[in-house]
């Protein structure tokens, strides 16, 4: 898959809204992506139980630097 924005290939932030899960770029591009269920969501994260939680999404592009910030350094 390739970023619509920037033309990356990888380095995604997966956000898990609800039933869905988006993508999001370092760009600041983001999309659903229909392909990746919940199931597969949870399944990522019982893998490794020591990842951190944020209390907003907002809070988390910042802190993970998928805010926009990195738009046009894609190498």
């Amino acid at each position: 898959m390739t970023c619509s924005g920037c033309r990356a290939r990888r380095d995604w932030l997966l956000i898990n809204h609800r039933r869905h899960v988006w993508i999001r770029c370092r760009c600041g591009a983001e999309w659903l992506e229909p392909e990746i269920t919940r199931r597969d969501f949870d399944a990522m994260l019982a893998d490794n139980p020591s990842w951190t939680n944020y209390r907003t999404l907002d809070e988390a592009r910042f802190a993970l630097g998928f805010d926009g910030v990195f738009a046009g350094l894609y190498l």
